[in-house]
């Protein structure tokens, strides 16, 4: 009986991983969909690190994504992105001087030199709401910032 239940147990556990293959294959991460989306880079999941998410009920909030990209990103990224420092209208939105209630985005990147790349993606140019995507590589890895009010 025991030898049954196991069988039964090991082709259940079979069944479910590549259900849950198949399932991953097809509908990708929410994180990997925006960085693709974004970035313009197709990241494996087990790339990401950290994922931290405050979005609210109607996908307003903050979301940051620190990853390690491979050597053809890297190269992109040394090529497409810009150099430090950050453009002096772009940076108090990404290292603000007050106090800040969100992620507090600045103890997640570095203030060191890198590469940086940044998206509007306000489809209202009015200045009202920011919705915009951030990214900073170090040399090492990319922290991913999305801000959406």
């Amino acid at each position: 009986m025991q030898i049954i239940l196991g069988t039964i147990a090991i082709i259940i556990s079979f069944i479910y991983a590549c259900f849950s293959a198949l399932f991953g294959f097809l509908f990708p991460n929410t994180e990997i969909i925006k960085i693709r989306e974004n970035l313009d880079m197709n990241i494996k999941p087990y790339y990401i690190e950290f994922h931290e998410d405050t979005r609210g009920w109607f996908g307003d909030g903050e979301e940051i994504i620190i990853f390690r990209p491979n050597q053809k990103q890297i190269e992109k990224i040394e090529t497409e992105w810009k150099k430090t420092p950050v453009d002096s209208g772009i940076a108090p939105l990404i290292f603000p001087e007050n106090e800040y209630n969100g992620l507090e985005l600045t103890k997640y990147i570095p203030k060191t030199e890198g590469f940086w790349f940044y998206k509007n993606r306000n489809e209202f140019h009015s200045g009202y709401s920011y919705n915009f995507s951030f990214a900073f590589f170090d040399g090492e890895k990319v922290y991913y910032y999305e801000l959406d009010t």
